[in-house]
């Protein structure tokens, strides 16, 4: 009895069949699970830059206009086309502070850019916001 269970083990020890298919279902979830991180860390990446971008080009097209209301207007504008290019986007927002003093050339503003989106592999929302500090160069006295 002994001896059989032997060579019935052995034969399946030495059988060489499926083991691609073991294999391939051992190692398949493991590499799925880098690309999903891999993707990740892809959109948070690149979702940080375009925040970044937006901040920065709602300041520059805000600080060359005459008065605050024109400059929220254009920023919100820019900015909101800049943060819609960013992978899957659930919010953003642009936002505009006078810092020091009125709308007076020479003073500066702080331009924000908040962007929010989901992750694929977890499903948790990310929220990240970017800002640039930029003096205003074309107020009207």
């Amino acid at each position: 009895m002994r001896r059989r269970l032997r060579q019935i083990i052995a034969i399946f020890i030495h059988e060489e069949r499926g083991s691609q298919m073991l294999e391939f279902i051992l190692v398949f979830p493991l590499v799925w699970l880098l690309i999903v991180f891999s993707f990740d860390q892809f959109s948070i990446l690149y979702n940080k830059q375009k925040a970044l971008a937006a901040a920065y080009a709602a300041g520059r097209i805000a600080a060359v206009q005459p008065n605050y209301g024109l400059a929220v207007y254009h920023a919100r504008e820019r900015g909101e086309a800049e943060l819609r290019d960013g992978v899957g986007v659930a919010d953003q927002a642009i936002r505009i502070e006078i810092k020091g003093g009125g709308w007076k050339k020479g003073n500066h503003i702080l331009s924000e850019a908040t962007l929010s989106f989901y992750l694929l592999a977890s499903g948790e929302k990310v929220e990240l916001t970017e800002s640039y500090y930029m003096m205003i160069e074309n107020a009207e006295e």
